[in-house]
């Protein structure tokens, strides 16, 4: 999957995540909001190296 793709679908599914956590029940809050974090974090590590790449 190309990156300009890629980027939009992480987004989603991070918003997606963060919507879920606030709705499912105690148990798994903590959970959906893990991967969430988890998929930001992912997002900022391609935003990262694509500036450093423009650079090159």
């Amino acid at each position: 999957m190309r990156l300009s793709k890629a980027i939009p679908r992480l987004r989603f599914e991070r918003r997606r995540l963060y919507a879920q956590s606030k709705v499912c029940p105690p148990e798994m809050r903590r959970e959906y909001r893990e991967r969430a974090e988890a998929l930001g974090a992912v997002l900022r590590y391609i935003k990262r190296n694509r500036k450093e790449k423009q650079h090159d």
